[in-house]
């Protein structure tokens, strides 16, 4: 019996590991469009929260991912006189970039970003999809819009 539970997990090994994403919560399609036409290392990507390690998993550079803690001052900053983190605090930009309460454009040009992941119901693209001047639409999908910022 036991050699038999054995070759069993062996044979059917490979069903165990299938992976399943979903492509509404993931920009499975998006990420093909990005791996197959644009220079990712040369593109500087804006992404929102949620989807970030989903990117990288793909070989995409990212703003950010679910590693929130990475993304502040105290990993990325250095200490003032007072004992103070100061640094970028790229966690805190990205969640007022999503929501529109800081000037995404001014936050760009400081980060350098060339391109613009976002899900199509996101208030951020609420905006961009108006700004035909700025942002040239590259892609879009039933849940994913991408952008590249235009000089």
């Amino acid at each position: 019996l036991c050699i038999f539970v054995i070759v069993s997990t062996n044979m059917y090994k490979p069903k165990l590991d299938d992976e399943y994403v979903d492509e509404s919560s993931y920009p499975v399609q998006a990420c093909d469009y990005i791996l197959e036409n644009l220079d990712v290392k040369n593109m500087r990507l804006f992404n929102e929260y949620n989807y970030g390690s989903y990117l990288l998993y793909r070989g995409i550079p990212v703003f950010i991912d679910s590693r929130a803690d990475l993304y502040t001052p105290e990993f990325n900053g250095k200490k003032n006189e007072e004992g103070k983190y100061v640094g970028r605090d790229i966690f805190s930009d990205c969640i007022n970039i999503s929501n529109i309460s800081t000037y995404y454009e001014n936050k760009f040009e400081q980060y350098g970003i060339t391109h613009v992941l976002i899900r199509d119901n996101s208030k951020l693209n609420m905006f961009l999809s108006r700004d035909k001047e700025h942002y040239k639409e590259l892609y879009s999908d039933d849940s994913f819009v991408l952008y590249e910022r235009v000089d």
